[in-house]
């Protein structure tokens, strides 16, 4: 004989499915919108530095890029001992760092900071009003005013003298902002510095000039292009919203691109953007300043041989070894 079972049970097991259905409705409908979430935050934070790392991101400033409904926000750092921190501390998701910086935090900070692009190459020039300076090898027995110790400029001047085995003295007394008077002045003879002294500084003083382009001479050494500064994200950022930093990626070789082709409209935005340089300056910097995009494998190598002269004389300076693949965002 066939059992049946009760009506009351009958409607228990009915009502439980029930629940248990607008259980699961329920929970995937977060799950969808926890996934939307991924791909449209609501804002996104980004960071240009003043001076001449700054200049492609007037153009965002400008015409801020459609990043999935993203409001993009935009700030200005002082430098990237200002900027870092902020990173750091999730207050800005993008921003832009010299490489020894940004390998340093991956390898410190459990792999906080991404290489996302590189935005800039080396724009370094050795510049003096002294005639008997007309290439590297004269600078042999010579004093050289260093802009930055323990930043690119200084570890790349040390390589090419140690490479090319002549012997001079680095000065590191005088900050890089006092340079250009300090030269004009007189006060010293010759400098390494990057863009936008180099132009500051000849247009002040008309008798200094160019003397020795360092990329030349970089590549002349066996190296090829070097990297300066680096667009850089945080590795929460990207893991969690890899499109829309794709897709800013898109937005900045577009500003490269403008930047480049239109030197002088990139400099009135600069100054109307208050990004550290007068409109005048920033134009006629421009077409030295180096400003380029390498991004997923294009990057790797020139950020390798770069870093790995910072570590054969420092190798606190990039936090003790080369960053792995996992420093970079592809």
């Amino acid at each position: 004989m066939k059992r049946i079972m009760p009506l009351y049970l009958m409607a228990a097991i009915l009502l439980g499915l029930v629940f248990s259905s607008a259980a699961f409705a329920g929970g995937s409908k977060e799950e969808a919108v926890s996934s939307a979430s991924k791909h449209a935050p609501d804002k996104i934070r980004i960071a240009a530095l003043n001076g001449a790392s700054g200049i492609p991101m007037a153009y965002l400033f400008e015409n801020p890029p459609e990043l999935s409904g993203a409001v993009s926000s935009f700030s200005v750092a002082a430098s990237p001992d200002v900027l870092l921190p902020r990173l750091l501390k999730g207050e800005i998701d993008i921003g832009i760092l010299p490489p020894n910086a940004a390998a340093k935090v991956y390898n410190k900070n459990g792999g906080a900071l991404l290489a996302a692009a590189v935005v800039g190459n080396g724009m370094l020039s050795v510049i003096t009003a002294d005639p008997e300076v007309q290439s590297f090898a004269d600078l042999a027995g010579k004093k050289i005013t260093v802009a930055g110790q323990g930043a690119t400029p200084d570890y790349m001047m040390r390589y090419l003298l140690v490479h090319a085995g002549i012997k001079a003295e680095l000065d590191y007394s005088i900050p890089t902002a006092e340079i250009p008077a300090a030269l004009a002045a007189g006060k010293i003879s010759i400098a390494a510095v990057p863009e936008p002294f180099a132009t500051v500084i000849c247009k002040k003083a008309p008798a200094v000039r160019r003397a020795v382009d360092v990329q030349a001479e970089y590549k002349a050494a066996g190296g090829g292009e070097y990297p300066m500064t680096l667009l850089v994200v945080r590795r929460q950022f990207a893991q969690s919203y890899p499109e829309i930093v794709r897709a800013f990626l898109a937005a900045y070789k577009t500003a490269v691109d403008w930047t480049n082709r239109h030197p002088e409209e990139a400099g009135v935005l600069v100054e109307k953007h208050t990004l550290g340089l007068q409109s005048s300056i920033a134009a006629e910097a421009i077409p030295n300043a180096a400003f380029v995009f390498r991004s997923g494998r294009d990057m790797e190598k020139s950020i390798e041989d770069l870093l790995s002269i910072f570590l054969n004389f420092a190798p606190d300076s990039v936090g003790g070894a080369l960053p792995d693949d996992g420093f970079y965002f592809y």
